[in-house]
């Protein structure tokens, strides 16, 4: 399996002429408190298989390699066999993520439980504004 590219973001999604639009590319996420339940955010990317059949997981986990997620979802893909020189987009929502404390997580990509990308994620303190009365 070759990356082409890994982005995180607010929303992705396939058009009906099959591009990818990806919106609100990010790579630092502010609270004010921690820990942050994050709603809502996506993985979305593209690859070169190397097979038709293959598993494709997500997995959470500090910069020291503890996972956050209870649970990484794999999901099994299977291509059709006239894919074999075409690039599959990926498009992962990733949802209800508690980020327990300030630091630096990475977002890893796993095929067949390899990691083939690891996208930092900045969970920061958000500054806050003086009030203006």
């Amino acid at each position: 399996m070759k990356l082409i590219y890994a982005l995180l973001c607010d929303s992705a999604f396939l058009s009906i002429d099959r591009k990818v639009n990806i919106i609100g590319v990010f790579e630092t996420i502010n609270a004010s408190s921690f820990p942050v339940n994050h709603s809502k955010f996506v993985l979305v990317g593209s690859i070169i298989p190397s097979k038709n059949e293959f598993k494709m997981a997500v997995e959470i986990a500090k910069a020291e390699g503890k996972s956050i997620l209870n649970q990484a979802q794999e999901r099994e893909v299977k291509l059709p066999e006239s894919s074999e020189t075409k690039n599959f987009n990926f498009i992962v929502e990733i949802v209800n993520t508690v980020f327990p404390e300030i630091g630096i997580y990475n977002v890893n990509l796993l095929i067949d439980g390899k990691v083939v990308s690891s996208q930092k994620l900045t969970l920061a303190q958000q500054e806050t504004i003086g009030n203006f009365n």
